[in-house]
Parts: C-alpha cells; sequence; structure tokens
C-alpha cells in the first residue's frame, strides 16, 4: 500500500478534468448556436465557412446592385414614356398643319406649340439623371478625353457633366473661355491669374484650371465618347465579365438631333409634311429605346432571381459547417455532467483510500 502516489486519484482527476473541459466546449458551442467558435474547433471547416460567408454578403451586395440597376432603367422609361406622349402630340399637330383645312395663321400658332413641345423633349433629355450622371442624351457612362492638357494651357481636369457623345473646341482669350460644339458657343468669365471651374452648362462640359492661363493657350478638342454605365451583379470571380451587366448610353439618345426633329417645323405645308415623316423615325427611335429598357429590366430581374437563390444555397452550405446540431450537442452536454459528477465522486473514493494505512500504525 503507498500512500505518496495515489494512482487512482490521478487518474480520476484526469478524467474529470478532460469531461469538464468537454462541458465547458459544449456550453460554448450551445450559447452561441455555432459548431466552430475557434479556429481550433475546426481549421479547416472554419476557413471553408469564412469563404462562404464572405460570398455570400458579396452576393447580397451584387443584388442590390442590380436593383439599383433596375431603378436606372424605371427612370430612363419614365421619361421616354414622356417623350413618346410628346411625339405623338407633335405628330397631331404636324397633320393638323400638313393639311389647308388650316391657314397661314394657324400654322404659325400650330408652330409655336410644336416648337415649346420640342424643347419640352430637350428639358426632358437633361434633367432625366441618375447619380448626377444623365440617361437620355447617350452620355450615360461616356469618357471624356481632351487635347487642350499640359504645357502653359492651365487646363488640369475636363469633365463630363451629362455631357453628350461628340467632339468640341475649347479656346480663350485673356477674360473669357469659349466651348463650342454642333449646337453653337458658349462663353464663359475667364480669370487667368485664379483657379476656378469653367461651367460650360450648356453642353455639360466642366473645364478645371490653375492659376496661371495665358491667352490663347486653351485651345484644344475635348471628346465625349459614348460609353456604358456598369453594374456588378456578380461574385463569380469574373469581376470584369460575366459578373457584369452594362448599360449601354448610345442605345438611349433620346436628344432631338437624334431622334431626327432639330429642324422640323410645321409653319407651311410642305414642312409640316417632312415634319410628319421625321417623327416617324423619332417614334421608332424611342420604341427601339423602350425595347432595350426592356429587355434590360427583364434580363436584370433574372440576375436578381439567380443571386437570391444563390445566397439562399450558399447559406445553406456554410450552415452545414458552421451552425450546431442543437439536438446532438444537448446529448453530449447532458453525458458529461453526468460524468463530471461521477468523476468527482469516484476522485472522493480514491482519496479515501489511503486510509487503509492507518490501521495497520494502529496495530
Amino acid at each position: 500500500m503507498r500512500i505518496n502516489t495515489n494512482v487512482g486519484a490521478l487518474t480520476a482527476a484526469r478524467n474529470v478534468g478532460m469531461v469538464q473541459k468537454a462541458v465547458a466546449s459544449s456550453s460554448e458551442k450551445l450559447s452561441s448556436g455555432f459548431r466552430i467558435n475557434k479556429a481550433a474547433d475546426d481549421a479547416a471547416g472554419l476557413g471553408i465557412a469564412n469563404i462562404l460567408r464572405s460570398d455570400i454578403r458579396s452576393f447580397n451586395q451584387a443584388s442590390r446592385n442590380a436593383e439599383q440597376a433596375n431603378s436606372v432603367y424605371n427612370i430612363a422609361e419614365g421619361a421616354a414614356q414622356n417623350v413618346q406622349k410628346v411625339l405623338e402630340r407633335m405628330k397631331e399637330l404636324a397633320a393638323q398643319a400638313a393639311s389647308d383645312s388650316v391657314d397661314s395663321n394657324a400654322r404659325t400658332r400650330i408652330n409655336s406649340e410644336f416648337g415649346s413641345l420640342r424643347s419640352e423633349i430637350t428639358r426632358v433629355v437633361n434633367t432625366t439623371k441618375f447619380q448626377g450622371q444623365t440617361l437620355l442624351n447617350g452620355s450615360y457612362g461616356a469618357s471624356v478625353t481632351s487635347t487642350a492638357f499640359g504645357g502653359t494651357s492651365g487646363v488640369y481636369a475636363v469633365d463630363s457633366v451629362g455631357a453628350a457623345a461628340g467632339s468640341y473646341t475649347l479656346s480663350n482669350s485673356a477674360t473669357v473661355a469659349s466651348l463650342s460644339g454642333a449646337s453653337g458657343t458658349q462663353t464663359v468669365a475667364l480669370t487667368a491669374s485664379s483657379a476656378q471651374t469653367l461651367n460650360f452648362s450648356n453642353f455639360g462640359v466642366s473645364v478645371r484650371t490653375s492659376n496661371a492661363v495665358a491667352d490663347g493657350t486653351m485651345a484644344g478638342s475635348i471628346t465625349v465618347t459614348a460609353g456604358s454605365g456598369t453594374f456588378l451583379v456578380g461574385a463569380s470571380g469574373a469581376y470584369t465579365g460575366n459578373d457584369t451587366i452594362s448599360i449601354s448610353g448610345s442605345s438611349l439618345n433620346l436628344t432631338a438631333s437624334n431622334l431626327g426633329i432639330a429642324s422640323s417645323a410645321t409653319d407651311t405645308l410642305a414642312n409640316a409634311q417632312t415634319a410628319l415623316a421625321n417623327l416617324d423615325t423619332a417614334i421608332g427611335v424611342v420604341n427601339t429605346a423602350l425595347g432595350v429598357i426592356g429587355a434590360g429590366q427583364n434580363r436584370i430581374d433574372v440576375a436578381v432571381d439567380t443571386l437570391k437563390t444563390s445566397i439562399q444555397n450558399f447559406a445553406a452550405a456554410e450552415s452545414t459547417i458552421r451552425d450546431l446540431d442543437m439536438a446532438d450537442e444537448m446529448v453530449k452536454f447532458s453525458k458529461n455532467q453526468i460524468l463530471v459528477q461521477a468523476g468527482t465522486a469516484m476522485l472522493a473514493q480514491a482519496n479515501q483510500s489511503g486510509q487503509g494505512v492507518l490501521s495497520l500504525l494502529r496495530g
């Protein structure tokens, strides 16, 4: 009989310690609902679950991006429908003026309304914007380049503020900067010795200068190239390809010049007849744009449905790795609690085993 080393007590204590650790682990899992609370629980599973979680979050954002893209189409469609209504009224006026049942005075009045409606189309096109970008003048997603940079020109930035695709010419004197395009010329006061922003609002072009602009040095061209707005609607890894949907700006050009009615009039019978033909073409252009919008909306709806299905499936995949089977863990927890109680009782018994030595000493 030995009393210095109680092997039975040590064994019981070791087993109780192991079971208590298992109880603590089960308590952590049951309280959090996760099977993996730290890397030690399942390092490989944690890595996979983290990747799945990041994918889910990116898919959620992609879904919101797609819904924003749909908003772009909705805004464009509402304005295009209004342009269509205006064209219908203009065609009605042109049809009225194309008949000798009205005289020249009546045609003058008809032409006045006709011109006002054309101006309204221009206003609608120029004011239909999303996040500051004009949608219906062909400039959505456009890029800007210029030959006016460098040297002593004083130009250090040129921005499109809803500018229509096309070429513009920039020039200046000591006190005035000018920008010319297909629709005319606009001048803006220039302070050569101060940095300033020159807003050519008629064209939707903004030029930023330094404080060193010499007379005649801003000569150069500004080119606005039609482009497209790009929306990330996926997270498969093809971030510049299949994960994106583009909205072509050039396909949504409803300016009077692109509609072919910029110079239409109804002041004479011949002009009214020509205007009718031009309006037929214009209505066709609007219908083409509406077709592009409708096709884009349907595609985005499919993309959103696909994303939501992916989110659901990825969440289910993550759940099988990260989430805890509560019933199974509760069984383990209950078993280990009983083992802790039993082990504690056996430890007490093992600690009493050395008492038998005392009877020998008393004898």
